[in-house]
């Protein structure tokens, strides 16, 4: 029977320390991959929360339009002006966590129906509108970005009286 040479403490030392520098590399490759996975989901969940904020803003925009009086559409005060003058302002849709504010430049306009009468904004006469109907489109637009991509969200209200 033949026995084998076994190895001494100073070989066995260097093999430790060997073991242990490969096990740091690989825990060093892991923590690396998962940093990059976490940045990938925290990107992802940022544009996922943008865009619920500018959802929401729009439905407030939408409303706005369905209720603001129909009279005071015509006033020089109308958040709408009539086309081809536009309104643009920047406003705040929301905050991220951590209190970084979103904004985005809201564009409004309004058209008039062309078969409104003339006293409405439209082309309209007695004989082609006889019951005198007034519309209007109430057009707003949200231009925003996440990253370095630019988006815009739309919503038209038409109202009619």
């Amino acid at each position: 029977m033949t026995i084998l040479p076994t190895k001494t403490g100073a070989a066995m030392r260097g093999s430790l320390v060997l073991e242990a520098a490969i096990g740091y590399g690989v825990l060093l490759v892991v923590a690396l991959l998962m940093l990059k996975a976490s940045r990938t989901v925290a990107a992802a969940q940022q544009w996922t929360v943008r865009q619920a904020m500018t959802d929401a803003y729009m439905t407030r925009e939408t409303a706005l339009g369905t209720r603001w009086p129909f009279d005071d559409f015509k006033l020089n005060g109308s958040p709408w002006p009539t086309y081809p003058s536009i309104d643009e302002e920047t406003v705040v849709v929301g905050r991220m966590p951590g209190g970084n504010t979103v904004t985005a430049t809201i564009r409004r306009t309004k058209y008039p129906a062309p078969e409104n009468l003339v006293t409405a904004g439209g082309a309209g006469t007695e004989s082609t509108n006889p019951a005198q109907t007034e519309a209007w489109k109430l057009q707003s637009l949200l231009l925003f970005q996440v990253g370095d991509r630019d988006y815009v969200k739309s919503r038209t209200v038409l109202r009619v009286r």
